[in-house]
């Protein structure tokens, strides 16, 4: 522990510590705000900085493990008291100490503005776990970098842009599952899938202090092997877990039943996971604007948020897409014009076939539109096609019997269309 001490007084990135903090809040709240309010989520966006931290503490290891090389001192170090893995282990550690402690100032920025909105509740140690695995995992391969090549430019530089790139290509949620870009309750990385990542991570930092760069006072070919077992041991450790984590599958899975949900008062009623509760006066605010539609349109007595029902109504529970409640309106619209309308069969010509679609396109835009409250947001874009989103934006402002009158139309081409 007092080498520890030493090494963290001296290293310059203790200079760095100001930039690092920086970094992470600023890509905190640089993607997005919605995050904010729910644990999950807030969870896996304090996770997310480990992305931008771990290929910056990979140049930095890099640079740091070469200084010794780099200023002659090899023979010192090796001549030294104490054993080459615990010097190289407490290089690492240092860098891991002042890197994980920015990465642990986001986390607590994330639980101060998500605590009053929140409710119940904390982060979920299992998504600051997995970004706290890639960081350690970048500076491990950085100290081997910077061992083998003791460039003071070229390998920092290089290994951090490499780890960036290698990160960015393979390490997303469908890949190796080294990082995730949101943390919606219906999934949770378990403690299996968790512990695959670990085992990669300190299997790299294995081989980064018990590879040598040069092995002194071994003579021979038989000298050789014997005194390389230890870094070919733990090398095929390294290879064993990266191959772990390739067949280990998606980092999330689906996260089991929960025993409780919230629901609104309203009816129809709109559950969700507990963890959303911060929607709560929106959802109850939709669920009365499903209640006023007019008498020909029929709802479903229950809206659930996928994930509650476990494997049922994929099809139509709704998902809260970033904070969208646009997505919200438009997954239950679809609910309630398959209530309103009859079962779908094949129509008996193209013709009739394009007709009911078209009409379709258009009660389902204006059901989204008038559960939502408001037209399709400016930042949504596509939607139906055909479906004038303008219109509908202007149809819902008009009286309830205009209403009524369109959506009886649209409704009654659904049911006059014969079926094949």
């Amino acid at each position: 522990m007092r080498v520890l001490l030493t090494e963290l007084r001296r290293s310059p990135l203790r200079w760095w510590f100001p930039v690092l903090v920086a970094l992470d809040v600023a890509v905190l709240f640089g993607r997005a705000q919605w995050w904010i309010g729910v644990w999950p989520q807030a969870s896996a966006a304090a996770q997310v900085p480990a992305f931008y931290l771990g290929p910056f503490l990979a140049a930095y290891a890099a640079w740091a493990s070469g200084r010794i090389h780099r200023l002659g001192f090899e023979d010192q170090h090796t001549a030294g008291t104490r054993p080459r893995w615990q010097v190289e282990g407490v290089h690492i550690a240092a860098v891991a100490v002042y890197g994980g402690g920015a990465y642990a100032v986001g986390a607590a920025v994330a639980v101060a503005v998500s605590y009053d909105d929140a409710g119940p509740g904390f982060l979920w140690p299992s998504y600051l776990l997995l970004g706290a695995a890639l960081i350690v995992l970048c500076i491990a391969v950085g100290h081997i970098a910077g061992r083998w090549f003791p460039s003071a430019f070229a390998t920092p530089v290089i290994c951090g842009l490499a780890c960036f790139v290698v990160v960015t290509m393979n390490g997303g949620p469908m890949k190796a599952g080294l990082f995730v870009l949101s943390g919606g309750p219906a999934v949770e990385v378990t403690p299996e899938r968790l512990a695959v990542r670990w085992g990669l991570a300190l299997s790299a930092v294995v081989v980064a202090v018990l590879t040598p760069r040069t092995l002194p006072g071994y003579t021979g070919g038989r000298g050789k092997v014997i005194a390389r077992l230890p870094a070919i041991g733990s090398s095929v450790l390294a290879v064993a877990c990266l191959a772990g984590v390739v067949t280990a599958g998606p980092v999330q899975t689906a996260r089991a039943n929960p025993s409780g949900q919230m629901c609104t008062r309203t009816e129809p009623k709109i559950c969700v996971w507990p963890e959303e509760r911060m929607y709560m006066p929106r959802l109850e605010a939709m669920a009365e604007r499903v209640s006023g539609l007019p008498s020909v349109i029929k709802s479903p007595s229950v809206f659930y948020e996928e994930g509650l029902r476990g494997g049922k109504g994929q099809d139509t529970d709704f998902s809260i897409f970033e904070g969208s409640m646009w997505e919200v309106a438009d997954s239950m619209s679809i609910a309630v014009s398959r209530e309103s309308t009859p079962r779908y069969c094949q129509a008996a010509t193209s013709a009739a076939e394009d007709r009911r679609t078209m009409a379709y396109f258009e009660l389902d835009s204006w059901l989204a539109a008038r559960i939502s409250g408001a037209g399709q947001p400016s930042d949504i874009h596509g939607g139906p096609p055909g479906v004038d989103q303008k219109a509908i934006a202007r149809l819902i402002k008009q009286s309830g019997p205009a209403q009524e009158a369109w959506a009886k139309k649209r409704i009654k081409v659904i049911e006059g269309t014969r079926c094949a």
